[in-house]
């Protein structure tokens, strides 16, 4: 279960890095920045497509920025 929610977290740095046209770090600094891995650990997100988690995780970031 956790090596499946490291992938999943990996997965939405690579999606939200491209939708963002952001790098790798950059969005790793994001993520810990706002708490978004947290975040992804929420079982519901993983079962959604990776371009809703996007628009979740922008909307998370929003309401703590």
């Amino acid at each position: 279960m956790e090596r499946d929610t490291v992938k999943f977290k990996v997965y939405c740095v690579e999606e939200y890095r491209r939708a963002h046209g952001l790098t790798a770090p950059q969005t790793i600094e994001l993520f810990e920045r706002y708490g978004v891995f947290g975040f992804l650990e929420e079982p519901a997100l993983q079962w959604q497509s990776l371009d809703n988690t996007v628009i979740d995780i922008d909307e998370y970031i929003e309401a703590r920025a």
